[in-house]
């Protein structure tokens, strides 16, 4: 569990109001307490506490802790204030507050989970609350603290259910409680433990699911409920990075749901996963998004038991299906956000270069240009033709003037192209382009090998300067970051579309980590990729680490007329979308 200065021992509470015709034996509390002490047996809790809350009655309440030897009278005394204050908030809460009574113990975090406990009401909540903890440490418990919670929701379900011996009214109670739970959340980590709860207590299993590598094809074991003892758990997070064995095997190929009896475990399971697991009879469905396989979900049984029947594997499997749903909007929004938080920075890093342009734009008139042309100014005044003036002198003096503007003239142009390049304008991408690796090499004496294919035409505006802009930026990143000693630049212009790609030799990086948070500050590929984008686009960039980068763009040009009519300025109309190649 992540740790922190801040973290303390954190505590968990559950509220659930129930029917106060809701009657609670012997059995149903003895399942209760056994539940709260796995919180603090296996998901290290030091504090739990469950509230049953019963209108026109007195709460029902169970309770349990983890003390050390040393201190145990003074740390059940402190447990037993503490707890004292919690209950005594919830009892003396006002009955409009119903719903609402975590909030009002300002929890480090808290989330709600649907319960059907009463046919007036379908859907009631259960409130979980994570107290005296860090935020981060929080937020990773109530994970956990989601699945002890959905456990205990079904215990009371089953004993409500049995009493009425309606079992069709408790699956459908637990389908519904399942859409809500996945539909109301984005946490993906909570999806899956809330559906493997519900499968596994619904059909008296063990519940797991696998998520596939997309790249390795190997298993990533993501959550696994039930009875896993702490052999089992060690054992069933092992197989990360395995490939899958054959049942998994054919979940995924055929799309379809997998049995395993005793007539086909051999066939179907590794004789080293059965020793391990203990398997017998098993059902594995496919999590599908798109027609592609994601994941895997397996319910097992004890040996004494029966297997699944046909109705039980067509509700796990559609269990799956919901499953994929959540999943595929929980990942779809979480790279919105992402995507969100790296236009944010891209926008400031535009405006930031837009102040840093103008400061140097300002610097290099002010202390270059302007003071030059003060000085000739007073240069000026000097030359007069005045008879004792040699006229020789004036000649030199004027001389020396013309050498100083020519500089100056050439530092207004080289301020010009760093604006925009008029060659860009006036002669279109690709002279642009020779002139500015040309300038590189000369400047930087940084080897470029320049290959152009295609047609010699003019391209839309916005064409030209994206293309442009992607080449100026790869090639910076080139210079500040890769180390290269060789970079080739191709450009293709074609009828239907035009494609640039940069390769260079250097350090090289690893791309499956762009996508993470704390490499986005690499705003330069982020940049390259957006300014594709934006033109329909696509951006590929491969690159390992110490074998160099390549990146390539390429752009339709389906979507602009062609220009039958040649304009002035190399055959191409500013501010129209229209090309003419030649």
């Amino acid at each position: 569990m992540p740790t922190s200065k801040l973290e303390s021992k954190p505590k968990l509470i559950l509220i659930c109001q129930i029917s106060p015709t809701f009657k609670i034996g012997k059995a149903l509390e003895f399942s209760l307490q056994r539940t709260l002490q796995t919180s603090i047996d296996s998901f290290e809790f030091w504090q739990a506490g469950l509230i049953l809350v019963r209108k026109n009655k007195p709460p029902a309440y169970w309770h349990t802790s983890k003390t050390t030897h040393e201190k145990q009278s003074l740390e059940k005394q402190k447990n037993a204030d503490r707890w004292s204050e919690l209950y005594n908030s919830v009892v003396t809460q006002k009955k409009g507050d119903a719903g609402k009574f975590i909030d009002a113990l300002n929890p480090v975090t808290a989330t709600t989970l649907p319960v059907i406990l009463n046919a007036g009401e379908p859907i009631a909540t259960m409130e979980i609350g994570i107290f005296d903890t860090d935020a981060r440490s929080a937020q990773y418990m109530l994970v956990k603290a989601v699945s002890l919670g959905r456990h205990i929701a079904d215990i009371l379900q089953e004993s409500f259910f049995q009493k009425q011996k309606d079992h069709n009214l408790r699956k459908l109670a637990v389908w519904l409680e399942m859409v809500n739970t996945i539909s109301s959340t984005l946490d993906i980590r909570q999806v899956l433990h809330v559906v493997a709860q519900l499968t596994a207590d619904l059909f008296s299993a063990k519940s797991c699911i696998y998520l596939l590598d997309e790249e390795k094809q190997t298993l990533i074991p993501a959550v696994a409920v039930g009875s896993y003892d702490p052999d089992l758990r060690k054992h069933f997070r092992a197989l990360r990075g395995t490939k899958p064995f054959p049942a998994i095997a054919r979940a995924i190929k055929t799309q379809r749901p997998v049995q395993v009896t005793p007539h086909n475990i051999e066939e179907l399971l590794t004789p080293d996963i059965i020793s391990k697991f203990k398997y017998d009879r098993m059902v594995l469905v496919p999590i599908m998004i798109k027609n592609k396989t994601i994941g895997v979900m397996q319910l097992d049984r004890p040996l004494e038991t029966t297997g699944f029947d046909s109705e039980e594997t067509e509700i796990i499997f559609a269990a799956a299906r919901a499953t994929a749903i959540a999943l595929e909007n929980a990942r779809l929004i979480e790279e919105l956000g992402q995507k969100e938080q790296l236009l944010h920075k891209l926008v400031k890093k535009i405006i930031a270069a837009q102040e840093d342009e103008r400061k140097r734009l300002a610097a290099d008139l002010h202390d270059g240009i302007i003071q030059s042309l003060i000085a000739i100014w007073y240069r000026l005044q000097r030359v007069t033709p005045a008879s004792e003036n040699d006229p020789e002198k004036w000649y030199e003096e004027i001389s020396d003037l013309t050498k100083v503007l020519n500089e100056q003239i050439q530092d207004i142009r080289r301020i010009l192209y760093d604006l925009r390049p008029i060659i860009l304008d006036n002669y279109g991408l690709l002279p642009a382009v020779e002139s500015y690796v040309q300038n590189l090499q000369d400047k930087h004496n940084l080897p470029v090998e320049l290959t152009t294919k295609g047609k010699d035409c003019r391209l839309p505006a916005e064409v030209e300067i994206t293309l442009f802009r992607i080449l100026q930026e790869a090639l910076t990143n080139v210079m500040k970051h890769a180390h290269a000693t060789q970079v080739k630049v191709e450009l293709i212009i074609l009828n239907e579309e035009v494609s640039l790609a940069v390769k260079d030799n250097g350090a090289g990086l690893d791309t499956s980590l762009l996508s993470m948070p704390q490499f986005q500050n690499r705003l330069g590929l982020a940049s390259i990729q957006e300014r594709a984008l934006l033109l329909n686009g696509i951006c590929d960039i491969e690159s390992q680490p110490g074998k160099g980068t390549r990146i390539f763009v390429k752009i339709p040009l389906s979507e602009y007329e062609k220009q039958t009519t040649p304009q002035s300025q190399g055959g191409f109309r500013r501010g129209n979308k229209t090309s003419n190649c030649r």
